[in-house]
């Protein structure tokens, strides 16, 4: 039988418990939703921090970044949306926000002791919290709240040392596509379209089927190729044709695209970027002559147009015809870069743009002014002399150019409403060396060469006939160009019609080679076989003297300033200097992650 009367006094006795536990865990519940308000607030708080601090980096902030200005931005950023603790309180940390090796679809943080390594910020805030403001601390300990955020901020510069559209004008380009292709004739307008045409990063990616510039750069370059021709309108479109000729030339087949895109691992750039079709093609190029050169089939020989308006200005009384021969090796080609402005684990900047390596053998063959020379000797001999052109003077020169690069050093992001980024490179001036010789097709290497031909035979009477040699020693010069640093100021991010202007950064070598010098040492015109030289004959050989070192020293002068530094420049390889592109820049929206692993 049921004792309802003690189950009333049990209930009676647990009712005070079940309403201390029912208001305990209606407390907790409103304890918990402020300690979530809180949190979230904290969260808020930092996710501000963490984009402020953020513009800082050194992918973002200039030449000014430093860590003391990330936290001080930061803690500036906090306070606006509410944060009222110590300073303190939040922990400010530099670093690199990079894509998981491991899991390439997150992103993980890394702290970097140097600014300079670094595109993003670390914000993390820990703070106490009673558990309950109603309940005792001595039943509830206070609990602890941690938030953390992370922000990359960084601007992907788009580069190129390709050289200049003048390759297009001067035939040059045209000349290599026939030669690597067999193409009989390269259509003059199909080449001229590619100065105005431009590829969307984004359509390239999507016709390829990759994610990103990263994928790309290993993709073989035969199908980036087709893939360009489809973007560009096809191979029946201009520009279109010209690649679409190109998927047939010299050596491309087992390269990647790496040998034409240079891509900084892990940086992110936007769909709508492009880069011009000219410096595409100049690499492709390049690098195919290079193939061509390392297969056996040696130098590769350019047609100079136009050669005999070079001398019209030049003053040399003795010149007659000049005929030049270019014969061009490529030993590294140029890429097209896609990097931002910060440094790797060993201190070396990330986005490094170089010129061409290019190696030109020229010879020049001299053609004497027979009228000048006779009535010269005329003068000299008071009519004694008679005199006959037996041949040229011919001077063999090798050009060696490249190393002129550019380190991308600083980078100001935009910001706001505005619509530019700064930039600022550190730059070095290329290496040349020029000296009388051949370039020896399988090593690279010259092979030293001087002066000496028989030239003239020298008629006196009651004396033999004399022959005239040319023998000496022939160098060329240029000032050293030392490392400066560049500043492009204002480029825009967006443009109306999705091309924006190239800006060359520095362009050191355009044709007129300041303090180039020529010099022509111990000059002997007698042949080294020939006897004794005496009387008449010995003044005629002395006055011709200097007028033959004019004529070697101005024509090496000429063909070098007008000829050969104008062709290098525009396939990418300056004479003395460094001729580099800013083609195009990318600032993705900033990239801020919660819950950060490190």
């Amino acid at each position: 039988m049921i004792n309802r009367r003690s189950q009333r006094g049990v209930f009676i006795a647990l009712t005070p418990v079940l309403l201390t536990l029912i208001v305990i865990l209606l407390t907790l519940v409103i304890d918990s939703a402020r300690l979530l308000s809180i949190r979230s607030d904290m969260q808020s708080q930092v996710n501000a921090a963490a984009t402020a601090a953020a513009d800082a980096a050194q992918s973002c902030g200039g030449e000014s970044g430093d860590l003391s200005e990330m936290q001080a931005r930061g803690l500036s950023a906090a306070r606006a949306v509410g944060f009222d603790g110590d300073e303190s309180d939040l922990d400010v940390a530099a670093g690199l926000l990079a894509p998981d090796q491991e899991n390439t679809d997150s992103l993980r943080f890394s702290q970097k002791a140097d600014i300079l390594q670094t595109n993003a910020a670390l914000v993390t805030y820990t703070r106490t919290e009673p558990l309950s403001r109603l309940l005792p601390e001595s039943l509830f300990s206070p609990v602890e709240l941690s938030v953390d955020a992370a922000a990359r901020k960084e601007v992907v510069a788009i580069l190129s040392a390709t050289g200049s559209t003048a390759s297009i004008e001067d035939g040059i380009l045209g000349q290599l596509i026939e030669e690597l292709t067999g193409v009989s004739e390269v259509d003059a307008t199909n080449l001229e379209s590619l100065e105005s045409t431009v590829v969307s990063v984004g359509d390239l990616l999507d016709e390829l089927g990759v994610s990103d510039l990263t994928a790309l750069a290993d993709e073989p370059l035969l199908d980036v190729l087709e893939a360009v021709t489809t973007v560009v309108g096809e191979a029946g479109s201009p520009a279109g044709s010209v690649i679409d000729d190109l998927t047939s030339a010299t050596g491309l087949n087992g390269l990647d695209a790496g040998a034409v895109f240079d891509v900084v691992s892990g940086i992110s750039v936007s769909e709508d970027s492009s880069f011009p079709l000219y410096d595409f093609v100049n690499s492709i190029v390049l690098n195919s002559v290079r193939a061509a050169n390392q297969s056996g089939a040696g130098l590769l020989q350019l047609e100079l147009e136009d050669t005999e308006d070079l001398f019209d200005a030049s003053g040399l009384d003795l010149l007659g015809d000049v005929e030049i021969t270019l014969d061009l090796m490529v030993d590294e080609p140029p890429r097209i870069v896609f990097g931002p402005a910060r440094q790797d684990e060993a201190g070396d900047w990330l986005t490094n743009v170089r010129a061409a390596d290019i190696s030109l053998q020229a010879n020049i063959d001299v053609g004497l002014a027979t009228g000048e020379l006779t009535s010269l000797v005329d003068t000299l001999s008071a009519g004694l002399v008679g005199v006959s052109v037996l041949d040229d003077i011919r001077i063999p020169l090798a050009v060696q150019a490249g190393g002129g690069e550019a380190d991308l050093i600083a980078a100001d992001c935009a910001r706001g409403d505005n619509n530019t980024v700064n930039l600022d490179f550190d730059t070095q001036g290329s290496v040349v060396a020029i000296e009388t010789g051949t370039i020896d097709t399988s090593t690279g290497a010259v092979v030293p060469d001087s002066l000496n031909a028989t030239i003239l035979r020298l008629d006196a009477p009651l004396l033999p006939a004399v022959e005239t040699c040319v023998r000496g020693d022939l160098s060329v010069s240029l000032p050293h160009q030392s490392g400066v640093q560049e500043a492009l100021q204002y480029y825009s991010l967006h443009c109306p019609d999705g091309d924006c202007d190239e800006e060359t950064l520095t362009d050191s070598s355009t044709g007129s080679l300041g303090g180039l010098s020529v010099n022509l040492s111990n000059l002997s015109l007698q042949c080294e076989s020939g006897g004794a030289i005496s009387g008449v004959l010995n003044t005629v050989l002395s006055g011709l003297s200097a007028p033959v070192t004019d004529l070697v020293e101005g024509v090496t002068g000429v063909v070098l300033e007008s000829a050969v530094s104008p062709l290098l420049t525009s396939l990418g390889a300056d004479l003395g200097g460094a001729s580099v592109k800013v083609i195009g820049a990318s600032q993705q929206s900033t990239q801020l992650i919660e819950n950060v692993e490190q």
